[in-house]
């Protein structure tokens, strides 16, 4: 999962993040396993058992770098779970979009509706775009 912070004015990236154990710490918390993995934890609940969320991560990314999330936007590639929306809502975020193509709850994202604007993106699809015929140059 992957998580980015951007200014919405010039569309500069802030800081970005990804579900993993703590910065140096080198290991899943389980060591080579994830320890939710293999206590079946469903998503969204035990959030003190795991990896840092991207969004947590990307959040305290921008803190260390000394970046304000402020009047920020931030796009998820999965749906918030409620602590990371209780984070994003108190960081000064206002805008959040997110995909949900691993069927999330959507506790966090309608939580977050509630104090800022979220928008849940579905499949993106390519416009259709034709390309103009090259011509070839002819001998004189």
């Amino acid at each position: 999962m992957g998580a980015v912070i951007f200014d919405p004015n010039s569309y500069a990236i802030i800081a970005d993040g990804f579900n993993g154990p703590p910065r140096k710490g080198g290991e899943l918390c389980g060591g080579d396993v994830c320890n939710r993995d293999s206590m079946v934890i469903s998503s969204g609940t035990r959030c003190e058992i795991g990896c840092h969320h991207a969004e947590f991560n990307a959040i305290c990314n921008a803190s260390r770098l000394g970046h304000s999330t402020e009047g920020k936007h931030m796009a998820i590639s999965c749906a918030p779970c409620l602590m990371c929306a209780k984070m994003l809502h108190h960081s000064g975020i206002v805008r959040v979009y997110f995909v949900n193509r691993l069927n999330y709850s959507l506790n966090g994202a309608e939580y977050l509706s509630k104090y800022i604007d979220v928008q849940q993106i579905h499949e993106y699809s390519a416009p259709n775009i034709t390309k103009a015929p090259v011509s070839t140059p002819t001998a004189p």
